[in-house]
């Protein structure tokens, strides 16, 4: 993979640790990413003016890509509600890139080099190291781990890691998806469009999903509620809208350019970061544990860079 693809793709990690790590202090977060989606339509609105109209070989694909990210959000959110950021985070990304691999291998035609199947086998490796770091730790101070103690500090995070795994799976979908869909618009025009058609879908829906919470209020109610969190998080919408098309747009632009199994895999490195922002701004453990993984991650990317 080439240098220039993989600036892009370690800068989109870092950009998509961010509007997580954003996404996961809301409290309404599934509204705010959906207010998000149609925020960043909104700003970066003119680059799909510019580029109108849509080629008609690129709207199956926008389309597919949007229904995808509605089941994507919706289980973001829930996962975001059911375990800490440093376990949801690693294990929603870290499957993806193997699952991505598969895809581009079975549908696009990509064979991964030997060096390229080391560097994707290393950076999963590492990524199932740091997401698994709670299995390795003690039951408490001074207790000898055993298995049985290791297993039950577990259990408080298993429905946030299983529902995280589904990210993984819709993520890796999506983005094949997408990967196909560049190669016949340009990057950014087509992201606008499939962020305008998920987005405008999504909140709609959320609002009738508050209409029937508050079966008296009736479908004003719903509207009420919707509204209000875009009036209390404008700036947390916002600054999510601009990072996610960003983050995006950097990895779309390098799957033109590297495969996109080795691409897939080295913009995990945003598993890390994300780790790390868990651990210096949530309080959230790291440890040597976790350190091992993400040095795993690192070589992993150093041999996905020199397969070329």
């Amino acid at each position: 993979m080439s240098l220039t693809a993989l600036a892009l793709v370690l800068g989109a990690g870092l950009l998509h640790a961010a509007w997580n790590l954003i996404l996961k202090g809301a409290k309404e977060r599934l509204l705010v990413a959906a207010w998000g989606l149609l925020a960043a339509a909104a700003v970066f609105s003119p680059a799909l003016i510019a580029a109108w109209p849509v080629p008609r070989a690129a709207w199956p694909f926008a389309c597919a890509s949007a229904t995808v990210l509605l089941g994507y959000y919706a289980c973001l959110a829930r996962a975001y509600e059911r375990g800490d950021f440093s376990l949801v985070y690693p294990v929603a990304r870290g499957a993806a890139p193997a699952l991505l691999a598969l895809w581009a291998v079975l549908f696009l035609g990509e064979r991964p080099s030997t060096l390229g199947v080391l560097g994707i086998a290393a950076i999963l490796l590492g990524l199932v190291v740091v997401g698994g770091a709670p299995l390795w730790r003690t039951a408490g101070a001074g207790q000898a781990a055993t298995w049985r103690s290791r297993l039950r500090a577990l259990r408080p995070h298993a429905q946030g890691a299983g529902t995280a795994f589904l990210v993984a799976l819709l993520v890796s979908v999506y983005t094949a998806i997408d990967a196909a869909g560049v190669r016949r618009w340009s990057p950014l025009p087509y992201l606008v469009l499939v962020f305008a058609l998920s987005g405008s879908a999504l909140v709609p829906l959320l609002a009738l999903r508050e209409a029937l919470a508050f079966r008296g209020g009736g479908p004003e109610r719903g509207r009420s509620q919707v509204l209000q969190v875009l009036r209390t998080d404008l700036p947390r919408i916002v600054t999510i809208a601009v990072m996610t098309l960003a983050a995006y747009s950097l990895v779309l632009q390098a799957f033109r350019i590297a495969p996109i199994s080795y691409a897939g895999a080295a913009r995990e490195s945003g598993i890390v970061f994300g780790a790390a922002a868990g651990w210096l701004l949530l309080g959230e453990r790291f440890g040597r544990i976790r350190t091992a993984g993400a040095a795993l991650v690192f070589a992993g990317i150093g041999l996905l860079a020199a397969a070329g």
